[in-house]
């Protein structure tokens, strides 16, 4: 047996300096790189401080990423709760500490932000113990430490703190063991293929070894540290990217190295966390009020679960049922555009550049297709997706306007084609730009081959007078109600 570094996971409120302590800690700009400023995915990173090696992981405070914090506890030997001195307990903040109770995790308190003008350590000392967490200057038995994350204010006490609690730890590793850790995140990259983050917890991993979880393998064919350094060997504690394995593993599987012949055996004995990504879900309850079908695609499978965990927390709000058809890392494909079409689906694309060649057919099939970066943003586009639901739920038809004509005040002469449904005079009308609604009218004339009707049905072309305020151009949709 070997002593191996300690494993360390920093948990905390969103906003409140977690990965600007990391990012201190290393002289590294973590947070710069993050869209909206807040960690969404598990990073691991090491670091050597006094002859000794430490790994860190970042865990996201955003109360959606619960999952991701989860898997950091997992494998974490000590945890860093991270409390803002001007803020104060928050809802993650309670989270976080009843994870750390419930994975039994050694943990130091961290006060943040301590140069702020309205930094008060000692109430946040106070709010800890009504929450049971009682420090050391308190009276109890948690260590804790008043820093500054962005002015490095007292970091080499913190880092001092956290060698002592590993030492009386007494962390140690089998060296002669095959390797196994802990799959972080998982990713398909375009060029390297997939790629795995994990974290080694035993033996060594090296490059040339088979890789097995239960629901993919591989053969490594390179290793990079935390800082994109090509490695051959990993030992314990070590965070590592695996480039190799044939098909994708699941952020929160276990990893185990073996010889080819054991692939299949070794797969045998881990849970399957296939079966269970994979398969359609429904968030929210039978009888909500509105029913919304979802394709789900991100950069990370641990992205997904975060964005499912802030589904759940909208359809609680909202009385709202989403049915998650698919769900899947990687770029929008071809064929998540036609099984969008074919069931009604809204498509969520999160952290990703899709090409333009799908916008353009996402155009031509009229889905909905919204991209976004940060995992709050989803509130908002959630709201126009309902709107968008009712009103096509009431909808009768759709005409798409091909070309506009003379326009008044309050009368715009148009040409369309019926894309749905179909369109009558007197019908009252919404106006959409881009699937956004910007005005209403009402139909009062209709032609079709310059001859007056009463209705023109889907796929016929139609001039229409329609009594509105709002500028119609071509590209807009006019959709009946």
């Amino acid at each position: 047996m070997k002593k191996r570094p300690p494993i360390v996971a920093i948990f905390g409120h969103i906003d409140h300096g977690k990965t600007t302590l990391l990012d201190t800690i290393q002289k590294t700009k973590i947070t710069e790189t993050e869209a909206g400023g807040i960690t969404q995915k598990v990073s691991a990173y090491e670091i050597e401080y006094k002859n000794e090696r430490i790994t860190f992981i970042d865990t996201p405070g955003h109360e959606a990423f619960e999952k991701l914090r989860e898997k950091g506890a997992k494998v974490a030997d000590i945890g860093i709760l991270v409390v803002a001195a001007d803020e104060g307990v928050k809802q993650q903040t309670i989270e976080s500490i009843e994870l750390i109770k419930h994975n039994n995790l050694p943990f130091i308190v961290a006060i943040n932000k301590i140069d702020k003008p309205n930094a008060n350590p000692e109430k946040v000392k106070k709010d800890l113990s009504e929450l049971g967490v009682i420090v050391e200057d308190w009276g109890g038995d948690v260590p804790c430490v008043n820093i500054s994350a962005l002015k490095g204010i007292n970091i080499d006490e913190l880092l001092d703190l956290i060698l002592i609690l590993a030492g009386l730890l007494d962390l140690k590793y089998e060296e002669n063991k095959n390797g196994e850790g802990y799959i972080l995140e998982a990713t398909k990259d375009p060029k390297r293929g997939i790629l795995a983050g994990c974290i080694v917890l035993n033996g060594t991993v090296k490059v040339g070894d088979y890789i097995v979880t239960s629901s993919a393998y591989g053969k490594i064919r390179f290793m990079e540290d935390s800082f994109g350094r090509p490695i051959t060997k990993a030992l314990p504690s070590t965070p590592v990217l695996i480039g190799g394995f044939e098909s994708l593993p699941f952020a929160g599987e276990i990893f185990k190295i073996g010889t080819k012949n054991e692939i299949e055996k070794i797969k045998s004995e881990l849970e399957d966390y296939e079966l269970s990504f994979k398969k359609p879900i429904i968030v929210g309850k039978e009888e909500a009020e509105l029913e919304i079908f979802l394709i789900i695609k991100a950069d990370l499978i641990g992205s997904i679960e975060g964005i499912i965990k802030f589904l759940e927390k909208i359809a609680s709000e909202k009385n709202l049922k989403f049915k998650i058809i698919k769900k899947d890392i990687g770029l929008v494909t071809i064929d998540d555009l036609k099984l969008a079409k074919e069931a009604g689906a809204f498509i969520i694309s999160f952290n990703l550049k899709n090409p333009k060649s799908i916008h353009e057919e996402v155009k031509n099939l009229n889905l909905n297709l919204i991209e976004i970066n940060v995992i709050y943003e989803l509130e908002e586009i959630i709201e126009e997706l309902i709107e968008i639901q009712k009103q096509q739920s009431k909808e009768k038809g759709r005409l798409e306007v091909l070309a506009t004509f003379s326009k008044t005040a309050n009368k715009k002469t148009i040409g369309g084609k019926v894309i749905s449904g179909k369109i009558s005079l007197n019908d009252k009308v919404l106006i959409l730009k881009d699937e956004a609604i910007i005005g209403r009218g009402k139909v009062i004339s209709l032609e079709s081959n310059k001859i007056p009707v009463s209705e023109v049905t889907e796929g016929n072309l139609c001039g229409l007078i329609v009594n509105t305020k709002t500028d119609i151009n071509v590209g807009d949709v006019l959709v009946v109600i």
